[in-house]
C-alpha cells in the first residue's frame, strides 16, 4: 500500500463533493464544533486523572492508621461580648478538633496559626491545601506548634506523631 494521493485501494466509499460553498461551510463548522467538544472532554478527563493521581499519592503518603478529627468548637460561632477597652479588633479564632483519643487545639490569629496536640506529645504538623502542602513544623515536647502564616481558602492540619497520623476537617480560615 502506498501513501500517494491517487491510492484509493483502502477507501471503498466514493468521494462526495460539496454542491456549493454554503454546504462546505456548514460541514466545516460542524467539524469545528466537534473539535471544541473533544478538546473540552479531553481537558476534563485530564483534570480528573490528575486529581485522582493526587488523591492516590496522598493516600500512600499518609499512614494507614489515619484519624479524621472533627471540629467540636469554633469560637467564631459564639456570641461574644467585646470589652469596652478592647481596641485590638477581632480576637483570635479558637478551634478544637477531636477524634478517638486524639485532638488538636488551634488559635488562628492575624498573622499566624498556633496550637497544641492533645494529648501533649512531640510530633509534626503540616498545613495543607487541596493543591498541596503550604508549610510544616515540628512540635516541641508538649505538642506546641506555631505556623507563621495565615492562609485563606480551604485548609487542614495533618498531625503526625509516634501514635499515628490524624487530619482535621477541611476548613476555611
Amino acid at each position: 500500500m502506498s501513501w500517494h494521493s491517487d491510492d484509493t485501494a483502502g477507501d471503498a466509499r466514493p468521494q462526495e463533493l460539496w454542491p456549493d460553498d454554503d454546504a462546505l461551510a456548514r460541514e466545516l463548522a460542524a467539524a469545528l464544533e466537534e473539535q471544541a467538544l473533544l478538546e473540552r472532554v479531553t481537558a476534563s478527563a485530564g483534570t480528573a486523572f490528575s486529581v485522582h493521581r493526587g488523591v492516590l499519592a496522598l493516600r500512600e503518603q499518609l499512614d494507614t492508621e489515619l484519624f479524621l478529627l472533627t471540629l467540636v468548637h469554633d469560637s467564631s460561632t459564639e456570641d461574644r461580648l467585646v470589652a469596652v477597652r478592647d481596641r485590638s479588633g477581632q480576637p483570635p479564632r479558637t478551634l478544637v478538633f477531636e477524634g478517638e483519643g486524639v485532638g488538636v487545639e488551634v488559635e488562628v490569629g492575624d498573622r499566624s496559626v498556633e496550637g497544641q496536640l492533645i494529648p501533649p506529645r512531640p510530633g509534626h504538623v503540616t498545613l495543607r491545601r487541596p493543591d498541596g502542602d503550604l508549610t510544616g513544623v515540628d512540635t516541641d515536647e508538649v505538642g506546641y506548634f506555631r505556623l507563621d502564616l495565615r492562609p485563606h481558602g480551604p485548609v487542614r492540619l495533618v498531625c503526625t506523631s509516634d501514635s499515628g497520623t490524624c487530619v482535621t476537617e477541611w476548613l476555611s480560615w
